[in-house]
């Protein structure tokens, strides 16, 4: 009988079926990413034969993590290390679109051997040849159609493919690696690297266990800014995998709360008009629990078969993923039980959210009433402009709640995304415009702003034209504290007029070394006051002055000198990026051509233009426009699954119309007319949950310190945002409409 009544409405199921497919394929490809990095990590660190891995205390992740590479050789002398080793991990630009992960080794290393070489030769081999040597994975080479003795061109220089690699996991197969000192210069980090792997002596007295706890405690004595792991214990704090993660439930959330919504609405269409039929079956015998457990069966006989084709499509996007050359594609994907374990955990309780109360409801019918219905709401809405439309949609009030519900979330995600987005883009260029800048210079070709350095003697040559009235450079970085896991850290020089901005509300700005002022919002979070010791990857800073901005990812941040900001993110005598300050801000724009022929590997822009020139806030807007798509086309199968019903119900109603002389294009605009206000409606709840949604984010400091800024939703969005809804509306509801044309008024009237 499920099955019967599932594929009584044929179409109908298959849209709902659609729905959950797509939901649940997103959360197999994001999931699958999540996934592909954490191997990846694992890989990478497993498969360096290492016994402890060593790292800056507090840093947000492996890519941020900065170690003085002279350690190694103290390391190498202790009797518990029988070798020690540094390795730098980054990711680089490879033509205008392609991206890719570096791994920075000795040649001479023991790690470097865990890259198997299928063609050519190994660093080793390559160290007297000319050129400088690359080798390239498995996926990198094929993706950019690169053989062993090609130039590879990435952002910093020309390397020579001297072998290719394969170590069985997509993230490292999908890399580049590099001697440790080319990847050094790549990264602007010389004498810097992100890890140090250790091997302990297996000779020491009492075996590696006692080796690894003496090696930690000494570490802990000598080297307090660094932190010991075990190759497994590395992996689990990595944060960036916490962040995928983190981005894959968001975007799957959406996706799979529209897919409930469109999964009741089903259902209580599927209750409704059977509604005399339920009646039937309570009267000759069939206790509430029997139709409770025929609804909610067909409810998961839903989700599972849902559930089957977005592994499917999952498995699809995940291929078409390994195949992106861009930075999500270079981090390789990768399936496991658990995740699709996750997923069936996800259609289950898909199943029983959208058909539990279609259930109950239909459980609670009491056998007389449900064999009576038919009759009307009893509202009077005929007299009302455009009567018949409105009550349309009055008549089935559940499902027309549903539909709106539906649209509205995949809206609220459009409007809460790009209010970031922008709130982000003015918070950058509110930064320095504060600071009265006019120009600001980061490194050219760079997929972001954190890969920018820049050397100090730029600043000096730019200050010393006499156009220039002043020069700052600046650094971000990030520090994990107890109560802020995402802390920004902002590097400036305490005489540099871009310092200025930061309006102190008690205390001072900064005189010396080893101080820091506190934004106001992240001073209240920690319970900082001006006085007291602030802890930073392992470095103290004595807290001299709090201070505003207006902005809040400044506002949640923390501001130390210039100085120790190098020292801590190991660049130093660079900066990410400089703010100029003209003599004559009218001319901005011939300086800005004149700075670019005299420095060509520094992009300059005007500050009212830097956030839209960079690459990653492109990247987020276009992240915008996939999430419209999305809820348009999962928006769109609701409505479309709702305005089907609502003519398939109307059928005779439909009929009586072309009967009294109602043309093909009456029937049709009434339609439309009804999924249009669908649309709007759906549109006006999308826009306030999104508000809503958006000023919530605004209010955990955690993500507004890391960079987001308070959101900010321009008309456009607004506009965009209900472009959407109505194309949703349109979109869903021209095929129910044109099917209703088609109606000839015998047949319709014949209808049961």
């Amino acid at each position: 009988m499920i099955f019967s009544n599932l594929f009584r409405r044929k179409g109908r199921t298959v849209i709902t079926i659609v729905g959950i497919c797509i939901g649940v394929a997103i959360i197999i490809a994001l999931g699958a990413v999540a996934q592909g990095l954490e191997a990846g990590f694992g890989s990478a660190t497993r498969g360096s034969q290492a016994d402890l891995i060593l790292a800056q205390s507090g840093a947000v992740g492996m890519l941020l993590s900065s170690v003085d590479e002279t350690i190694v050789q103290q390391l190498e002398k202790w009797p518990e290390v029988a070798a020690a080793e540094g390795v730098l991990y980054s990711y680089i630009q490879a033509g205008e679109t392609t991206f890719l992960y570096i791994f920075g080794h000795d040649p001479q290393g023991f790690s470097v051997d865990h890259f198997q070489i299928i063609e050519g030769q190994g660093l080793a081999e390559a160290q007297d040849a000319s050129g400088k040597p690359i080798l390239l994975g498995r996926r990198t080479a094929d993706m950019t159609g690169t053989q062993v003795g090609d130039a590879f061109h990435v952002t910093g220089g020309v390397f020579r493919v001297v072998g290719i690699y394969e170590t069985g996991d997509a993230f490292e197969d999908g890399g580049a690696v590099l001697p440790l000192e080319k990847a050094q210069g790549l990264a602007l980090q010389p004498h810097r690297v992100s890890v140090i792997y250790v091997k302990l002596d297996p000779t020491f007295p009492g075996g590696t266990s006692t080796a690894a706890d003496r090696l930690e405690a000494r570490v802990a004595r000598h080297f307090p800014d660094m932190t010991s792991f075990t190759t497994s214990e590395f992996v689990d704090q990595e944060q960036s995998i916490q962040i995928v993660a983190g981005l894959a439930m968001a975007v799957a959330a959406v996706a799979v709360v529209i897919g409930a919504v469109v999964m009741a609405n089903t259902l209580f269409m599927s209750v409704l008009e059977r509604t005399r039929e339920i009646g039937i079956l309570r009267a000759l015998g069939w206790g509430r629990w029997r139709v409770l457990a025929m609804i909610l069966g067909e409810a998961l006989i839903l989700a599972l078969l849902g559930g089957l084709g977005g592994v499917v499509l999952g498995g699809g996007l995940v291929l078409l993923l390994n195949r992106s050359t861009s930075l999500l594609g270079a981090v390789g994907v990768q399936f496991s039980p658990s995740l699709f374990g996750r997923a069936l955990a996800v259609v289950i309780a898909l199943g029983l959210a959208g058909g539990g109360y279609p259930a109950w409801r239909a459980s609670r019918l009491l056998p007389l009433e449900a064999m009576r219905n038919g009759a009307d709401s009893g509202v009077n809405v005929k007299f009302l402009p455009g009567g018949m439309v409105i009550r349309g949609l009055w008549r089935r009030r559940g499902r027309t709640g549903l539909t709106v519900l539906g649209i509205g979330v995949g809206i609220a995600a459009i409007v809460t995304l790009g209010g970031v987005t922008k709130g982000r883009m003015e918070a950058v260029n509110a930064l320095w415009q504060s600071a009265r800048t006019d120009l600001v210079a980061i490194e050219d070709d760079v997929a972001d702003v954190g890969l920018s350095a820049i050397d100090q003697r730029v600043g000096s040559r730019i200050a010393n034209r006499s156009d220039v009235e002043a020069v700052a450079g600046a650094i971000i970085t990030f520090a994990a504290t107890e109560k802020m896991p995402f802390l920004t850290l902002f590097g400036y020089h305490p005489r540099e007029y871009a310092i200025r901005h930061f309006r102190i509300i008690e205390g001072r700005l900064l005189k010396g070394g080893h101080e820091a002022i506190v934004g106001r919002q992240a001073a209240g979070v920690m319970g900082i006051e001006v006085g007291d010791t602030l802890r930073l990857l392992k470095s103290n800073f004595r807290v001299v002055g709090i201070y505003e901005t207006g902005l809040a990812f400044e506002e949640t941040g923390v501001v130390i000198g210039l100085r120790e900001a190098q020292s801590l993110s190991g660049r130093s005598h660079q900066v990410m990026w400089y703010g100029i300050k003209l003599q004559d801000p009218e001319e901005a724009e011939t300086v800005r051509n004149e700075l670019e022929a005299v420095f060509p590997d520094i992009t300059f822009s005007l500050t009212s233009e830097f956030a839209e020139n960079q690459t990653q806030f492109k990247q987020m807007e276009q992240g915008v426009g996939a999430i419209s798509f999305l809820a348009s086309l999962l928006g769109g199968l609701g409505m479309l699954n709702t305005m089907l019903m609502s003519v398939l119900e109307r059928t005779r109603e439909i009929g009586v119309l072309r009967a009294l002389g109602w043309c093909q294009r009456s029937v049709l605009a009434m339609i439309l007319q009804e999924a249009i206000i669908l649309g709007i409606l759906g549109g006006i709840c999308g826009v306030f949950l999104g508000l809503g949604l958006g000023w919530l984010l605004a209010q955990i400091p955690s993500i507004a310190g890391f960079g987001t800024g308070d959101p900010i939703y321009t008309p456009q969005l607004i506009a965009q945002s209900f472009v959407v809804a109505l194309a949703t509306g349109v979109l869903g509801g021209l095929y129910p409409a044109w099917r209703a044309t088609r109606m000839q008024p015998i047949e319709a009237l014949r209808y049961e």
